[in-house]
């Protein structure tokens, strides 16, 4: 039996997708020899096993948000020291500063982002097989399989099943399911994906639009039920307010809560700040995002809540333990660690890793103070004497340059960048 054809098909999820399918279908498998054909369980399964896979990209993104929030007063404090500087030795000064200071704990900038570029894809097919089980899992598809046959011997189109009267909310798999039965009207796939769509009511309907064959539709209907109703509700439909149904989108948003709040728990000092906006902004993303994933939940079948729900509750114990792993580490053992690795990444590379024992032997405890002082001092030497800001000689700008070379250079190697950040004495001199 060719299932595969109304999988995925994209370059980059599509073979994710269709690894993830495997796992789908084992699953189902695994439970059908049990008696339990379910595919409410077996998505909540699916769902722990594929977020079990990605810890070790979750520990990491967490290592790296821990690692954030104890260089984030001094990435700030950078920033606050060059904020009204935009000329180009400035932003020099600046940048090699920064990446001073991401030396000294041995983070590099993009490792928090490495994680998120691999289990975002990951996420994105995981959708993709969510939406369209009867396409991965093929005791699901020979459900369908001879009602989708008997509606096209019967000369009803693909089109016509997607009717708004069998289908709450189409889904991009009755729409791409539609577009592509234009050209392929023959192919018996595109039917099965837009039959597994169906809601509750849309049966009763097919059948009262095609009475002579109450038979057929009865007895795929029975069994469509019988594995998507989970806990007394039908996946396929969408929740209703008026309906016990609501608890879905309820409990996507205490979950979802939950989760955020227990994720960002060790990171407080760095999204607390009222002085650092991209904190601000994850703040309110944070607060906002568990609403909003409730309403789209009213636009979803049922089934996507239920894996939104099945996925935060994953994380909500995920994160405790990580948290708990994370309680345990002193931070210096991790910032030693983080240092002794990229030493050896640079030493592999053939670079000077001097550089990197230089800047973790730096101390950065002032850094807070010095900018403020600097902010202080620029801000009363403003309102006494505006006239200053232009008249900043090419000479004066050669001995600060000077200076700050000067004062680098009895603790650094020349020409390394923690000589140029200098971070023993932030102060402009």
């Amino acid at each position: 039996m060719s299932v595969f054809l109304t999988t995925y098909q994209g370059a980059i999820l599509g073979p994710i997708a269709r690894l993830l399918g495997y796992i789908l279908q084992g699953i189902y498998s695994v439970l059908s020899t049990v008696g339990i054909e379910n595919t409410g369980i077996c998505m909540i399964l699916f769902t722990f096993i594929v977020n079990a896979l990605m810890i070790p990209m979750q520990i990491k993104q967490q290592k790296f948000a821990k690692m954030s929030s104890v260089m984030n007063p001094e990435l700030m404090a950078i920033q606050a020291k060059y904020k009204n500087k935009k000329d180009q030795e400035s932003q020099q000064k600046m940048s090699l500063e920064t990446q001073a200071v991401y030396q000294k704990y041995g983070v590099s900038p993009v490792s928090g982002c490495l994680p998120m570029l691999i289990t975002l894809p990951i996420l994105f097919a995981l959708y993709r097989v969510i939406y369209n089980i009867p396409a991965y899992v093929p005791q699901v598809y020979a459900i369908y399989d001879n009602l989708a046959k008997v509606l096209q011997d019967a000369g009803v189109t693909v089109s016509q099943l997607a009717d708004k009267s069998y289908i709450s909310n189409p889904t991009y798999v009755v729409t791409q399911a539609v577009k592509a039965a234009k050209s392929d009207a023959g192919n018996i796939n595109y039917y099965i994906d837009v039959l597994s769509q169906f809601n509750s009511a849309g049966w009763d309907v097919l059948i009262k639009n095609h009475p002579d064959l109450t038979s057929v539709i009865t007895k795929t209907a029975d069994q469509a039920r019988n594995i998507n109703y989970f806990l007394g509700l039908n996946i396929a439909d969408t929740p209703k307010i008026k309906s016990i149904s609501v608890i879905i989108p309820v409990l996507s948003i205490i979950t979802q809560y939950i989760s955020t709040k227990l994720s960002m728990a060790g990171t407080q000092q760095q999204t607390a700040n009222t002085d650092n906006p991209m904190g601000q902004s994850m703040q309110t993303m944070n607060t906002i995002m568990p609403f909003m994933t409730g309403f789209m939940c009213l636009m979803f079948p049922i089934g996507v809540g239920i894996y939104w729900i099945a996925g935060n509750v994953f994380r909500i114990f995920q994160q405790l333990c990580i948290n708990l792993y994370f309680s345990k580490i002193n931070m210096d053992d991790m910032i030693k660690e983080n240092v002794e690795k990229a030493k050896k990444k640079y030493e592999k590379m053939g670079m000077d890793s001097s550089v990197l024992e230089k800047a973790a032997k730096t101390r950065t405890s002032n850094i807070n103070t010095a900018a403020k002082n600097n902010a202080a001092s620029q801000k009363s030497a403003a309102s006494s004497d505006n006239k200053r800001k232009s008249s900043i000689s090419d000479k004066a700008k050669k001995s600060s340059t000077k200076d700050i070379k000067k004062s680098a250079n009895t603790n650094y190697k020349e020409g390394s960048i923690a000589a140029y950040a200098n971070m023993l004495n932030r102060e402009d001199k």
